[in-house]
């Protein structure tokens, strides 16, 4: 399961009420010093890591300083939520991305949904052509594959689902002569209508024989039987 690590009282810079976060089964751990912040980054890797520098300033720049200098946490995207006067320190100090303090719950939930969107995006991708099935709730559809990546893909469909949706899905690679079918559980992490309509959608339960079909699937090297340089 994908986690955000709060630090510093971060958490209540997210609106209360359920949100795509929940839905998405992203994971929301609090801690409340650089310490903690450490030792949860050596333990389970979080995907991002939102400090709250508003509350304690000295202790937020020392927690954001420590995770830079620590080799486990200084490749983390890192988002500071800072006045706006001492957003060139935070960024000397190695934060990668500084957001108004002042900003309202919505805007910062809004800031991060921007930022997982562009961690999923920086995935290696290849397009695609290929049909896939999916199903919500045990109700069936259909699109067709137009991109994939490690960590999911995006689908051409006439029934986009909603954000937040998870689904079952089956799709075979394209010239794949071995017949072998992906399947898994995926979530809705992005929707569009225009100019194609779709959705983006994030590996969730992916077994890993399906992972390994994928990756070498986007290896040329693999495919091809070599080892990397």
């Amino acid at each position: 399961m994908p986690t955000i690590l709060l630090l510093d009282g971060a958490r209540r810079r997210l609106p209360d009420e359920p949100t795509w976060l929940r839905r998405s089964d992203w994971s929301l751990r609090d801690t409340a010093t650089a310490d903690e912040a450490l030792r949860a980054v050596a333990a389970h890797r979080p995907a991002l890591i939102i400090v709250d520098f508003e509350q304690n300033p000295e202790a937020a720049l020392e927690a954001v300083r420590a995770l830079r200098a620590d080799p486990a946490g200084r490749d983390i995207p890192l988002l500071v939520l800072t006045p706006p006067d001492r957003a060139g320190e935070v960024l000397r100090a190695g934060a990668g991305h500084v957001f108004t303090a002042e900003a309202s719950p919505e805007a910062v939930l809004a800031e991060v949904g921007r930022l997982l969107d562009l961690l999923e995006r920086a995935a290696p991708r290849m397009s695609v052509d290929a049909p896939v099935a999916f199903w919500r709730d045990g109700h069936p559809a259909e699109g067709r594959l137009t991109d994939l990546s490690s960590s999911g893909f995006f689908t051409a469909t006439g029934d986009p689902q909603p954000v937040g949706a998870r689904l079952e899905v089956s799709f075979r690679l394209p010239h794949d002569r071995t017949g072998r079918i992906v399947t898994g559980e995926v979530i809705v992490v992005r929707r569009t209508d225009s100019p194609e309509s779709g959705f983006g959608a994030r590996f969730f339960r992916l077994p890993q024989n399906a992972s390994r079909l994928i990756d070498e699937f986007l290896d040329p090297r693999a495919r091809r039987g070599g080892s990397p340089a």
